[in-house]
């Protein structure tokens, strides 16, 4: 009861309160240090010099969130369908754990106000908020450990904010789609991939076109090129696939 008291008094007097009580709403308890989630919030186009040459941004607690996430959603996977095979399993985990369904989850969330990026930096990177997402992941991880960062993540983010069983019928690999229509219909697919370059720092921006028997039918951008690749055969498949433009081609 003391040490609850004391911890009220800390986040009342707290320059960072609203960021405590947000993570309270997002977590369902109050972190312990808050100094991990701040850097979670630091995207790396707005990347801190450090003394002796250390550099804060949140790439690290991404890296460790991404494997955290991926732990935590087997572990679910795995006691939940029971009589799966690993390959299916497999493929549920990757529509759970891809970077469409963390930016969905980080709208959800409302934690834009704490990011800290250059101006106009998410137009580069489509998973911009899915990196937060798993860079907090990451950061609850070093504050709380695996066990309770285990019982939060899936009584919280995958309860509240996810419906597993559905996600698992949702197909979002439209490369794959895409290709699969193609194939079906024999028809000819190359994807063209080429490098953009752009004003955002270490960073480049990559271009691709979906070509279907010689002709452009789609193009996409992304940060990298499977990222270019997917947004070119997501326009393809939701804007033309079933078209006239695309049915006079083949």
């Amino acid at each position: 009861m003391l040490r609850r008291f004391f911890r009220w008094i800390t986040i009342a007097v707290s320059s960072e309160k609203a960021l405590y009580l947000d993570l309270k709403r997002i977590f369902g308890e109050y972190p312990g240090r808050i100094l991990f989630y701040k850097i979670a919030f630091i995207h790396r186009s707005a990347t801190k010099q450090l003394s002796k040459g250390r550099i804060l941004n949140n790439e690290r607690l991404e890296y460790l969130g991404d494997a955290v996430l991926n732990a935590i959603v087997a572990d679910y996977l795995y006691s939940h369908f029971p009589d799966y095979k690993e390959g299916r399993l497999t493929q549920m985990r990757s529509k759970i754990v891809n970077h469409v369904t963390l930016s969905q989850i980080a709208r959800k969330l409302d934690i834009d106000r704490y990011i800290i990026s250059q101006p106009n930096v998410q137009y580069f990177g489509k998973y911009f908020y899915g990196d937060m997402v798993e860079a907090l992941i990451g950061a609850l991880f070093l504050d709380k450990g695996f066990k309770r960062t285990k019982a939060i993540v899936q009584r919280r983010l995958l309860k509240d904010y996810l419906d597993p069983e559905s996600l698992i019928k949702l197909e979002v690999d439209f490369k794959s789609r895409v290709i699969e229509w193609c194939q079906k219909y024999k028809h000819n697919i190359i994807f063209n991939c080429r490098i953009k370059h752009t004003r955002v720092k270490s960073s480049n921006l990559f271009s691709a076109d979906v070509m279907i028997n010689g002709e452009v039918m789609g193009n996409g951008t992304g940060t990298s090129k499977k990222e270019a690749e997917q947004n070119a055969a997501r326009i393809v498949w939701e804007k033309n696939i079933l078209s006239e433009s695309v049915q006079n081609v083949i």
